[in-house]
C-alpha cells in the first residue's frame, strides 16, 4: 500500500515535470509556432519570355520554396506548346525564387496577331518572423 508521504511526492514530482516542459514549450522560438507563409507578386505582363525574374521575400525572412502561374493576355489563350521551364531555384542567399520560364499566347482562333510571351506571376514560400529556416 502507498503511504500518504509517496503519494504526495509522486505528486509533486509530477507537478515539477509538467512546469518544467510547459516553461520550455514557452520558449521555443517563433520560427516553429508560425506556420511559412505564401507571397504572391504582381502579374509580369509577357513576363514568360525565357529571362529570369525574382521575387524576394519581406525583409528577414528567408525562402522556402517558389512557383509560378503563366496565363494568356486579355483576348488570348495559352498556345498550344508546351511551357519550358529554363530555371526555378532559390536566389544565392535564399532570400526569394528565380524563375525563366517559356510560354506564349496568341490570339483566339480565327482573329489576326502574333504569338507573344504569356504573363507570368511568381509566388514564394517564405518564413514569417525568422531569419533563417534552421534558427
Amino acid at each position: 500500500m502507498f503511504s500518504k508521504i509517496r503519494i504526495a511526492m509522486a505528486v509533486a514530482a509530477s507537478a515539477v515535470v509538467l512546469a518544467a516542459t510547459s516553461g520550455g514549450a514557452a520558449a521555443t522560438p517563433r520560427q516553429l509556432t508560425q506556420p511559412p507563409r505564401v507571397v504572391t507578386g504582381e502579374v509580369i505582363q509577357g513576363g514568360a519570355d525565357g529571362k529570369p525574374h525574382e521575387l524576394l521575400c519581406p525583409p528577414e525572412e528567408n525562402v522556402y520554396g517558389g512557383g509560378f502561374s503563366v496565363t494568356p493576355g486579355e483576348n488570348r489563350r495559352l498556345d498550344w506548346q508546351s511551357t519550358d521551364v529554363l530555371e526555378s531555384r532559390p536566389n544565392d542567399a535564399a532570400t526569394g525564387w528565380i524563375v525563366s520560364v517559356r510560354k506564349y499566347d496568341c490570339p483566339p482562333e480565327g482573329a489576326k496577331g502574333a504569338h507573344r510571351p504569356a504573363n507570368l506571376t511568381l509566388r514564394v514560400l517564405c518564413t514569417e518572423g525568422a531569419s533563417t529556416p534552421n534558427g
